[in-house]
C-alpha cells in the first residue's frame, strides 16, 4: 500500500469496542483491522455544469454498477443564473450523474428528473440502491418546511418515476424534529431497514441517527416504514472529534457483521469519517474511538474535511470508499474514492 499525495493512507489498527453473541450462541466480533489503498490513479470530480464560487462542485455520493458501466449520483448546488433550465427552482439542490468506466474518470449526464414528483427534479444527498429488479433512489427534499425522505424507482438509472407524490418517511418521534437526510438501505432479514439523520428537539443543534423498517419486497412508499428509534437516536456524538454530528450512514455487511461507516462533526467542523459494527444490524458499537478515515494534512485538497462517506461493493467484491473532500473550510468540494480491505 502507498500514500496518496494529498492524503497520508495508512493501514490502521484500532481498538474493539465488546464483543456480541449472536442468536446460535456464537460470538460475534468484527475485523482485526480497516485498511485503505490508493487507486491506480487519483479520482478527483467536481460536476462542470454546477459551479460554486466558478469551480466545479459536488458532495454527498453514491455509486452503483449498472449496464457494463458505474453510475455516480451526487448532490449539486444551484445553476448558475445563465444555466439554471427553466424548471430548476433557483437556489434549490439537486442530485446529479456522472458514469465511468474504471472509478476514476467520470463524465457528467445530467440532472435527475423523477416522473410524478411535484418538484420535478431529485432533490439532495441521494442514496441509490439496486434490488428487487429495480434501482432505488431515496433522497431528501422539502415538506412542510423541513427535509425528508422520498423514493422512487428506476429499470435504468437515468429515468425514475415516483409512485407515490408523498413523502417515503417523515419521522415522528419524541427526541427530533420532523426532519430526515442522507437516507441508507439496507437488508435485515424480511426487512429493509432504513437509517436517516436528524436535528434533536428542541435546540436542533445536534445531528443523530434514527432508523426506521419496511418490509421486504413492499413499496417503500409512505406508510410502509415502521419507526424504530421513538425514544431516543440509536447513534450520537459521543467522542471528542465527532463533535455536534452524526450523519452520512452507509453500511457494508460482511462475515456476519454490518458495519456502519459515518460522518463525524459537520461540514463546517472539520468532518471525518469513522466506523461502527453490528452483528444484528439494528444496535452498534464503536469500531473505534478515533476516525478511521481522516481528513487530510494541511495544504492538501481535502485538508478541511474528509467526509460524507459512500461504500460500493463491485462485482468481484473489493469494496470502495468513496467520500468528499475540501481545502479549505469554505472551499468547494469534490469526491474522490479508495480501496477498503478487511483484515480478520
Amino acid at each position: 500500500m502507498k500514500a496518496m499525495a494529498t492524503i497520508k493512507v495508512l493501514s490502521m489498527t484500532v481498538a474493539l469496542f465488546g464483543l456480541a453473541v449472536a442468536a446460535n450462541g456464537k460470538t460475534e466480533r468484527p475485523c482485526a483491522r480497516i485498511e485503505f489503498d490508493d487507486m491506480p490513479r487519483q479520482m478527483l470530480y467536481g460536476d462542470p455544469v454546477h459551479l460554486r464560487k466558478g469551480q466545479p462542485f459536488a458532495k454527498d455520493m453514491t455509486v452503483i454498477r449498472h449496464g457494463g458501466r458505474y453510475l455516480m449520483y451526487y448532490s449539486v448546488c444551484d445553476f448558475p443564473d445563465d444555466k439554471r433550465p427553466k424548471d430548476w427552482i433557483r437556489g434549490r439542490w439537486g442530485t446529479g450523474l456522472a458514469v465511468s468506466t474504471n472509478l476514476t474518470d467520470w463524465t457528467r449526464i445530467g440532472d435527475i428528473k423523477i416522473e410524478g414528483l411535484p418538484a420535478v427534479y431529485a432533490g439532495a444527498a441521494p442514496c441509490v440502491k439496486k434490488f428487487g429488479g429495480k434501482i432505488h433512489i431515496f433522497h431528501q427534499q422539502i415538506f412542510k418546511g423541513n427535509n425528508v425522505i422520498w423514493h422512487a424507482t428506476s429499470d435504468d438509472g437515468l429515468t425514475f418515476r415516483c409512485a407515490n407524490p408523498e413523502p417515503a418517511f417523515v419521522p415522528h418521534n419524541r427526541w427530533s424534529i420532523e426532519r430526515a437526510i442522507d437516507a441508507e438501505v439496507y437488508r435485515v432479514g424480511d426487512r429493509l431497514m432504513l437509517m436517516y439523520a436528524t436535528r434533536e428537539h428542541p435546540t436542533k443543534e445536534i445531528q443523530q441517527l434514527g432508523m426506521a423498517w419496511a418490509p421486504w419486497g413492499s413499496s417503500y412508499d409512505a406508510g410502509t416504514w415502521t419507526e424504530m428509534t421513538l425514544d431516543k437516536p440509536f447513534f450520537k456524538p459521543e467522542r471528542a472529534w465527532e463533535m455536534h454530528c452524526i450523519e452520512a450512514p452507509t453500511v457494508y455487511f460482511r462475515k456476519g457483521i454490518w458495519y456502519l461507516f459515518y460522518a463525524g462533526a459537520y461540514n463546517h467542523e472539520k468532518q471525518q469519517i469513522g466506523v461502527a459494527w453490528s452483528s444484528d444490524g439494528v444496535a452498534f458499537t464503536r469500531y473505534s474511538d478515533h476516525p478511521v478515515f481522516p481528513h487530510g494534512p494541511e495544504g492538501s485538497w481535502n485538508a478541511a474535511e474528509s467526509g460524507h462517506p459512500g461504500i460500493f461493493v463491485d462485482d468481484d467484491d473489493q469494496v470502495y470508499l468513496f467520500f468528499q473532500g475540501k481545502a479549505t473550510q469554505d472551499g468547494n468540494y469534490r469526491l474522490s474514492c479508495v480501496k477498503v480491505r478487511f483484515v480478520d
